[in-house]
């Protein structure tokens, strides 16, 4: 295995927050000009995650991040339904179809939408030929996922013989997810504390168009949610080129996903049971990440509702 710290900057290519009406569908691909260019700006390689009907519906805009970016390509769900109402299996099998359709090759990652994954899905993802999926976040959200007792570095799940799981990063002691729907609300207290904060690596950073580029679909969000989502969002692009020149400085060296996994595959000793798991809560007594007269928070905190993009 590198000696190298990795970083790895994923998007999650989707219909924002599942608008399908008319006049709503799919807006932040508006921005498809700007985010290539802040991309290309970092020199800054992506891993996009993209949803089958997305990669139907918008080939254009796949074909132009394949050839305008250092970018590469795995499976995000077929239809990004987060009510988990649908048989995983022929979801899988329908994505699979949707990126082999556009690509000529199946997809060898995968990542659930909200991230929530459960353990018989590795097993599923395994027999369908997937060789590793990223969608664990080793942190707590209520009502969507309680992962405090999984692994922070990449692991082969208890149900699979191969499959190795690459977690969403997070900070060490408190478990904040490096997300930008996380550093977009919390700001510049939270981007300060990052600069000293303990991390892994290879360390995850996931992000979604809707974290940086504000549309009419921000407006129709409910409460308290369409505050949680327009915090800090005109400043949005400023913080995450912010975040990734600060882990240049602590010694990343920013990659693709298919580089962490080759780097990884062999060494996944950590095999996770989650019947041995012990839930506990984060630590939040994090170090003062210190004040200056342009914060917009006093301290950093991990926002009760949980209501960000994760996923």
């Amino acid at each position: 295995m590198s000696e190298r710290d990795l970083a790895c900057v994923t998007l999650d290519l989707e219909n924002d927050w599942y608008f399908d009406a008319d006049g709503y569908d799919h807006l932040t691909l508006e921005y498809i000009d700007d985010y290539i260019g802040v991309m290309r700006d970092l020199d800054v390689p992506v891993t996009v995650f993209a949803v089958g009907r997305t990669i139907e519906r918008f080939p254009e805009v796949i074909n132009r991040l394949d050839a305008e970016l250092q970018s590469e390509f795995h499976l995000h769900s077929y239809q990004h339904d987060t009510s988990k109402s649908y048989d995983f299996r022929e979801e899988i099998r329908q994505g699979k179809a949707a990126f082999e359709n556009h690509f000529g090759v199946e997809p060898e990652g995968y990542r659930a939408p909200q991230g929530n994954i459960e353990p018989y899905e590795f097993e599923v993802l395994e027999e369908e030929g997937f060789r590793f999926d990223s969608s664990v976040f080793p942190s707590y959200r209520p009502g969507v996922y309680n992962n405090l007792g999984q692994p922070i570095e990449p692991y082969q799940p208890a149900q699979t013989d191969e499959l190795l799981e690459v977690p969403i990063g997070v900070t060490t002691r408190t478990r904040i997810p490096t997300c930008q729907s996380y550093l977009k609300l919390l700001g510049r207290p939270y981007l300060r504390y990052l600069k000293r904060a303990a991390l892994p690596a290879p360390l995850v950073v996931n992000t979604h168009l809707q974290d940086f580029y504000r549309t009419a679909s921000h407006d129709r969000l409910d409460q308290p949610k369409r505050f949680i989502m327009k915090r800090n969002l005109d400043r949005s692009v400023d913080l995450f080129m912010r975040f990734v020149e600060q882990l240049r400085g602590r010694g990343y060296e920013f990659t693709q996903m298919s580089d962490i996994v080759v780097d990884h595959i062999d060494f996944a000793k950590l095999t996770y049971d989650e019947s041995d798991e012990t839930q506990t809560e984060p630590d939040t007594s994090v170090d003062e990440p210190g004040t200056d007269a342009d914060t917009e928070t006093e301290q950093v905190k991990i926002p009760e509702d949980r209501e960000t993009t994760d996923g």
